[in-house]
C-alpha cells in the first residue's frame, strides 16, 4: 500500500473508530469492499433502508416541481448551469444541504473528430451527471455531506457506503459522482 491509501484507511478508521487489520487492509481493492468490511464489523450487513436518505430526498423533491421523482432525468430537471445554480441556492439557504460540484461540460478538444471535421460542426458534449438521475444526485448528496448527515453511529449499509464515498471523495480529489461502490482505489481513483 502506498502513502495515499495508507492515510486514507487511517482517515476511515477514525471515522468508524475501528482498526483494518494489516491482513484485511490488503484484501480491500475497491471502494465497495471496504464499505462491506464495516458494514460487516458493524452489523450494519443487508440493512439498506436510510432515515437520512429519505429526508434528503425529501428536501431535494421539495425544491423541484411536482411531477419530479427519483426516475427523473437531471437534464430534464436541471438542464442548464442558471437552473443548477438556483437549485444549489435554494438547497444550501433552506436546508444547508451542499450538493457536490457536479463537473461542468470538459473543454473541447484541440485535434476535431473525424465526424467534426467530415461536417464542420461540433459534437454536444453532456457532462456525465447529465445523464444520470434524481436518485443518483440524492446519493451524491448524502455522500457530500457525510460529515454533517452521517454521524456514526451509523444505521445502514446504505449510510456506511455513502460514507465511504464522501471521505474517499475529499481525500482522493475525486468528484463523488465519479466514485462508484466497484471503483478501485488505484485503478480507477488513481491512489498509491
Amino acid at each position: 500500500m502506498g502513502l495515499d491509501t495508507v492515510e486514507l484507511a487511517m482517515s476511515f478508521e477514525r471515522y468508524f473508530g475501528l482498526e483494518i487489520p494489516d491482513a484485511v487492509s490488503e484484501q480491500l481493492y475497491t471502494v465497495g469492499d471496504v464499505a462491506n468490511w464495516f458494514s460487516q464489523q458493524l452489523g450494519l450487513a443487508g440493512q439498506h433502508q436510510s432515515a437520512v436518505r429519505t429526508k434528503v430526498a425529501e428536501q431535494l423533491l421539495s425544491e423541484l416541481p411536482p411531477s419530479a421523482t427519483e426516475a427523473t432525468p437531471l437534464r430534464q430537471l436541471l438542464p442548464g448551469a442558471p437552473a443548477l445554480k438556483l437549485y444549489r441556492y435554494a438547497l444550501r439557504h433552506r436546508y444547508e444541504l451542499m450538493l457536490p460540484p457536479l463537473a461542468s461540460l470538459p473543454a473541447a478538444p484541440a485535434v476535431p473528430s473525424l465526424w467534426e471535421r467530415l461536417t464542420g460542426r461540433r459534437l454536444p458534449k453532456t457532462p456525465y451527471w447529465h445523464t444520470q438521475t434524481l436518485a443518483e444526485l440524492i446519493d451524491w448528496a448524502v455522500a457530500t455531506n457525510y460529515e454533517k448527515l452521517l454521524v456514526p453511529p451509523l444505521a445502514s449499509q446504505y449510510e456506511v457506503a455513502q460514507a465511504i464515498i464522501g471521505i474517499t471523495s475529499y481525500y482522493s480529489g475525486t468528484p463523488v459522482e465519479e466514485i462508484r461502490l466497484q471503483s478501485s482505489f488505484t485503478n480507477d481513483l488513481g491512489l498509491d
